[in-house]
């Protein structure tokens, strides 16, 4: 059965390296992840990303790194909404977790994804 979502991605997720930091880019354009209510996740231009927090040793299981995978196009807001904490960090948890699975991931993938984000990521 297929599920309708409003839910998509709005602009490119164009990034640069930034020179002597480590694994973090510059977003260099507006960025945004509408959720399935509605939400405009927005991530603007200049935003320091540091993609997901996969611990190294966590690469090969996953097959996934920070920057590579179906969670990148959702740590983008998910990063700009843990520095920002404008929203409940429940909610910027769950929607790395739509995010993940409008991107493509599986629900399996996506869930250890999201537990991982329960167990290691900011709180506020």
């Amino acid at each position: 059965m297929l599920i309708k979502t409003n839910s998509r991605f709005i602009g490119e997720a164009d990034t640069r390296i930034i020179k002597g930091e480590k694994r973090k880019v510059e977003l260099l354009n507006d960025f945004a992840f509408i959720d399935k209510k509605g939400f405009e996740w927005f991530a603007p231009k200049g935003s320091i990303i540091d993609g997901s927090s996969i611990p190294f040793w966590l690469w090969t299981i996953t097959g996934c790194s920070p920057f590579v995978g179906y969670h990148r196009l959702a740590s983008i807001p998910h990063d700009v909404y843990c520095k920002t904490r404008e929203v409940p960090h429940k909610n910027v948890h769950k929607m790395y977790f739509e995010a993940c699975l409008l991107n493509g991931m599986n629900k399996i993938k996506a869930t250890a994804f999201y537990n991982g984000l329960k167990i290691g990521a900011p709180r506020w």
